[in-house]
This record gives C-alpha cells, structure tokens and sequence, in this order.
C-alpha cells in the first residue's frame, strides 16, 4: 500500500499544477470547438488514446455526437466536425496524420499535447499544453521533471508517460464537470445515456 499511496499522492499534486498552469483562453477554445461541432473525434494512441476514448464516453452520455477514430463505425470528419488529438510527444504517427488529414477538411483541431512546438501543436486550431514528463523525456523534456525528482516528488513509480495521461484524465473529466454546469445537467441526465447492452 506504501507505493499506491505515495504514487497516488504525487499524481494528483502533479495533475494539480499542470491544470493551473494551462491557459484558459485555449480551454474557452476548446469548448467553443465542441459545443459548435457538429460531431467530434476523438484521437490517441496506446494510454492517450485510453483518456481519450473516456472523455468520449462522458461526451456521448451529455448528448454529443462523438466517435473514436479508429472505430468501424467511425464516419468521415467534415468541415463542420471537430477532432481532438491527444499525445504527449505530440509526434505519434497516427495522431498527427489525423490531425493533418482533419486540418485538409476544414475540421477544427484541438491538441492535448506536452510539447506545444511539435508537429502535432504546430498543425492544431488549439493547443492545450499538459506540462508533463512523456514517455520519451530526452526527445520531449520536460523543464521542471529534473527538479522534482531532485526534491523526491516524482521518480520510477510515474514511468513513461504516466504524468502526461493521468494529469490529462483529470483534466478532462474536468471539463465534463464545466460542460454539465454549463449544459445544466445533472447525474441523472447522463445515466439516462449510460450502456443498457453489455
């Protein structure tokens, strides 16, 4: 229980300072882009893409249309769409040609992203910065990684990209908290879209 409970203690205070970190002008963008889209997509791969299928879910449970590329039922994304591109290195292959082949329709692209001058920031609408450690931190540093593990807050127990896809996790069920207060729905609104065929 030592390690859960330490490891657990150190990502949420690291989700914490991240969130206050990001800029709200990018998060009032972001939330333009979704409630003005006629659907959105949602893109990540391996642990991003697994933060980003649960932010879908949440959406589609407040009555968004939304889809997860890569999914067979996922339709083709138009000018009127919005896709939301999750990856910490910001260079993952198949988040950034996504990202470029929404960008060629017209769609609007929101970057989730610990590297804002990456491919992947560079060929996005919006940019929200999640300052974490990636899974690559000697190609994507992270300027206050070395510190923290100089002071004993951060070490092996966060491998690879845990940081960056945890602090995003919180941060977007966040934003599912903003748009129901927003939406003013309640807990009861979106259980009436929860799964009844398991």
């Amino acid at each position: 229980m030592e390690y859960i409970k330490k490891t657990a203690e150190n990502i949420t205070k690291h989700a914490l300072k991240v969130i206050d970190l990001i800029n709200e002008e990018e998060v009032d963008k972001m939330i333009d882009c979704i409630l003005n889209a006629e659907s959105i997509f949602i893109v990540g791969s391996g642990r991003s893409e697994l933060m980003g299928m649960a932010f879908a879910m949440r959406l589609m449970h407040l009555g968004f249309s939304v889809h997860v590329v890569g999914d067979v039922t996922t339709p083709a994304i138009k000018d009127t769409d919005c896709l939301i591109a999750i990856s910490g290195s910001g260079e993952t292959k198949a988040v950034t040609m996504a990202a470029e082949t929404a960008s060629e329709t017209g769609a609007n692209v929101v970057a989730i992203t610990a590297t804002t001058t990456s491919t992947l920031g560079k060929r996005s609408d919006v940019v929200v910065n999640i300052e974490s450690k990636t899974k690559d931190p000697g190609k994507q540093p992270w300027k206050h990684y070395t510190s923290h593990v100089l002071k004993g807050e951060y070490d092996d127990l966060t491998p690879m990209g845990t940081l960056f896809e945890d602090s995003t996790h919180l941060f977007l069920d966040g934003l599912i908290a903003e748009f129901m207060a927003r939406l003013g729905k309640k807990e009861v609104d979106l259980k009436k879209r929860h799964a009844t065929i398991e």
